[in-house]
């Protein structure tokens, strides 16, 4: 679970580049009309984005992991 806690507490260090690189790659490949990569590329965007907004909604590091800390103890 630690792995878990670690990726919630710094998630804009993951989900900022994943939501840049699968932006900047959905639109390449939409210039070059391949439609499936376009839809793989703007679901890692899409997530990227979600990630983001969920961990400021959360309340940042602390709040974040103690939020899912909480979570997981409840369905445990």
């Amino acid at each position: 679970m630690n792995e878990i806690y670690f990726l919630v507490r710094y998630t804009p260090f993951w989900s900022i580049p994943l939501l840049l690189i699968g932006a900047e790659f959905s639109y390449l490949f939409w210039m070059r009309k391949k439609v499936k990569m376009v839809a793989f590329c703007s679901v890692f965007s899409v997530w990227g984005l979600v990630a983001t907004v969920a961990y400021y909604v959360a309340g940042g590091p602390e709040k974040s992991v103690k939020l899912i800390m909480g979570i997981v103890h409840y369905f445990s």
